[in-house]
């Protein structure tokens, strides 16, 4: 059963902010985290090879390969709005429900905040002129299940600056795509890939995760 005394949560992994809504268990928590640092892992090492050109089609199918059930995204028409952040919780909102999109504006808000955390998280998502990120919000659906969805932006950026994702400088980010895909992700399911994903990301580095207080 879901822990009702569980607060909501977030972290930064890398070029991702992952919220929890109340309710979600530790073991939960670290499953969504693992699986997700994971899969940015295995993406930046291929596009550093040269071997994919794709970021977010590559990193969705390194989730399927440890057991997540990723749709096809659904790509969203461009908005007129200059902050990112905002751009990010309505769309949630509008898609998903405020179930996510609240967990996940708190979320925001916290690593605006959080100098430390926002650092880490635009050293991985920006690479030279080109930017990608994940809003991961996450919902507990049962024992053993819980939905989020994967709202995936990409675009190139003018200069690097810090603060991209809350500046209303319109004029820095150009050739920008959303995309979202919305998931229930089975953890029981998951566990014949957890001790796999874990020491993958341990032998790895873990510089790249920092909690955020909400």
């Amino acid at each position: 059963m879901p822990d009702l005394m569980t607060p909501q949560a977030a972290v930064v992994v890398g070029g991702s902010v992952v919220a929890f809504a109340g309710g979600l268990p530790a073991s939960h928590r670290e499953d969504i985290f693992m699986s997700t640092a994971y899969a940015q892992q295995a993406t930046r090492m291929a596009i550093e090879d040269g071997l994919v050109a794709d970021w977010f089609e590559y990193y969705c199918k390194v989730l399927k390969f440890i057991g997540w059930d990723v749709p096809k995204p659904q790509t969203l028409t461009p908005l007129r709005n200059s902050l990112m952040a905002s751009q990010a919780t309505q769309r949630i909102s509008t898609i998903m429900g405020e179930e996510f999109s609240e967990p996940m504006r708190r979320a925001l808000e916290a690593m605006e905040r959080n100098t430390l955390a926002l650092k880490l998280f635009e050293s991985a998502s920006i690479r030279g002129n080109s930017g990608f990120f994940q809003i991961i919000p996450c919902v507990m659906r049962g024992p053993n299940k819980v939905e989020m969805g994967i709202y995936h932006r990409q675009f190139k950026i003018k200069r690097k600056v810090s603060g991209f994702l809350f500046g209303e400088d319109e004029t820095l980010i150009h050739n920008s795509v959303e995309q979202i895909a919305a998931i229930t992700f089975n953890t029981l399911y998951y566990g014949q890939f957890r001790e796999k994903v874990k020491k993958s990301v341990l032998s790895g580095s873990l510089k790249y995760l920092s909690s955020l207080e909400i």
